[in-house]
């Protein structure tokens, strides 16, 4: 149980007590401007509790971005190797593999500088992805890799709306609002 919680705890069981306490006159009764100030001060330190802990949620967010931005990297590479003589390379008139590249040394750059201000952030583990299949003479390889781009595509979505948050709760006025 957490410091936090445990004094909650204690708190709540002190209220509800306290009545049947002062009734048998084991304790000296306390003016309730003095409880108050008690009550409102240990509020104020859970507050401060779970604001340390609501920013040390800055920095997962970051770290799991940056996995699922290096995870896609090599099927992307593939993909784009897959599809270099499709009409869908044609279309396509962006590098996204450079883009993901940029995107992940973006996210780097972050976590340094996270890193930096509080050193307890700790370690990334790369994760691998292999989830492309080579064989483009069958439709069902075809499929898994329209279904790989499926994903990406909501990967991609997650480690925008990830970035979004951090940019909210860290930069003052960066929520638009």
């Amino acid at each position: 149980m957490t410091a936090g919680s445990q004094m909650s705890l204690l708190l709540a069981f002190t209220l509800l007590c306290l009545p049947w306490v002062q009734e048998t006159g084991a304790i000296p009764k306390y003016p309730l401007s003095r409880l108050l100030e008690d009550t409102v001060l240990r509020a104020s330190q859970l507050h401060q509790l779970a604001f340390d802990t609501y920013q040390e949620f800055n920095p997962e967010l970051l770290h799991i971005s940056l996995v699922l931005v290096q995870s896609w990297l090599e099927p992307v590479r593939h993909l784009k190797s897959v599809f270099a003589n499709s009409e869908l390379d044609r279309v396509s008139n962006t590098n996204v593999y450079k883009s993901l590249k940029d995107l992940e040394e973006g996210i780097q750059t972050l976590i340094e500088w996270l890193e930096e201000v509080s050193p307890q952030t700790g370690v990334i583990i790369k994760q691998n992805c292999s989830m492309s299949d080579t064989n483009l003479h069958n439709n069902d390889a075809l499929l898994k890799n329209y279904g790989l781009l499926y994903h990406f595509r909501r990967d991609m979505h997650k480690v925008e709306t990830f970035l979004r948050i951090v940019k909210c709760r860290s930069v003052e006025g960066g929520c638009g609002l």
